[in-house]
């Protein structure tokens, strides 16, 4: 009903990008080799959420657009629609195979589950979860999961600063070899820092996450802010798990896989109370992008080609559709899930 306010606008926004690259891997990269201005978390992610909401979010909005293959269709024609959609869902099946991933990795370092189980109650939950709501349940709970994600990642920065004697004492542990401007395998040109930038962000602002987001607030203005207040809290919360992993790396050595980094962090440091404050943190941020990717590749599926190629046109046989493709979506995402060798390499 194009309906969203503020509120839900923004954490919907800010859930949706902020996933298991932002927490797990960012987070085991900074373990394991340090940051640079060049890494493309939280920054440039950051500033992609940002020019969503300057350049695309006000026209998008104002043509009434259901899905991001919907622009091609009034742009051009059928047969470009239907090219766009099967190439706009591969990518949101990619990216919902690494949140699995992510949500595997977690489940294994508090139970004493294998892998590729832990990754499949994941993806056999997320499925379940988003076939049973919709695009507004689906924007409620990422308020609500913002929220404790938000809550989650504050409280360990504080419990790991204080941990190591304050601030200045956190900061000064860091070693500053480990942070540098430009990354060990970044031209340090001008068009070599340009590049580091352009890929992430010309791959990712008009990415069909974003825009369902976009599309479904309430007014233009709505649309435009809600995206720039998002980009810039995901530019600040992000900067949380960078940081733990270049003052923590030291409280948990010799971690077999770095993206194990910060559930084994949070284990460490945290009361069992926090601990499980945080993993529900972890997971709340895992959950408000998969079933936001689920929905987006789902509704292409059924919106954009299956429906009109068998000229379905009752709404409940279209609901039927939708929830058959998030099904199908999430089983091919399970598939890439169990086959990748990590988060950071499916995204």
């Amino acid at each position: 009903g194009r309906s969203l306010g503020y509120p839900l606008t923004i954490f919907s926004l800010f859930a949706t990008w902020f996933g298991a690259e932002t927490c797990i891997s960012s987070a085991g990269r900074a373990y394991e080799e340090g940051f640079s201005l060049t890494s493309a978390e939280p920054f440039a992610y950051g500033i992609t959420l940002m020019l969503t909401g300057v350049i695309f979010a006000v026209p998008m909005w104002r043509m009434k657009l259901t899905t991001m293959a919907d622009f091609f269709r009034i742009r051009y024609d059928g047969r470009v629609e239907k090219v766009a959609a099967l190439m706009l869902i591969p990518p949101s099946v990619l990216w919902s195979a690494a949140q699995l991933r992510g949500f595997g990795q977690v489940l294994t370092t508090i139970t004493s589950l294998e892998l590729g189980t832990a990754v499949a109650i994941a993806a056999g939950f997320c499925v379940v979860y988003t076939t049973l709501g919709g695009l507004l349940a689906d924007a409620i709970t990422d308020l609500i999961q913002g929220g404790l994600l938000i809550l989650g990642l504050v409280l360990l920065v504080v419990v790991v600063v204080i941990d190591q004697g304050g601030i200045m004492a956190a900061l000064a542990s860091i070693d500053p070899a480990r942070v540098t401007i430009v990354g060990p395998d970044v031209s340090p040109t001008f068009f070599g820092l340009l590049e580091e930038y352009a890929i992430p962000i010309a791959g990712s602002v008009v990415a069909v996450e974003l825009l369902s987001r976009v599309i479904a607030a309430r007014s233009p203005q709505v649309a435009r802010n809600g995206a720039v207040v998002a980009g810039g809290l995901y530019v600040v919360i992000g900067a949380i798990p960078v940081l733990l992993g270049l003052i923590a790396a030291r409280l948990v050595p010799n971690l077999p896989d770095a993206e194990q980094f910060l559930p084994a962090l949070a284990l460490q440091v945290l009361p069992s109370a926090g601990y499980v404050l945080f993993v529900g943190a972890l997971i709340s941020a895992i959950l408000s992008t998969v079933d936001t990717i689920l929905l987006v590749a789902g509704g292409l599926l059924a919106h954009n080609l299956i429906g009109p190629a068998f000229h379905v046109t009752d709404e409940r046989a279209k609901l039927r559709l939708a929830r058959t493709g998030v099904v199908f979506v999430g089983a091919t995402a399970l598939y890439l899930a169990l086959g990748g060798r990590g988060v950071a390499e499916l995204v």
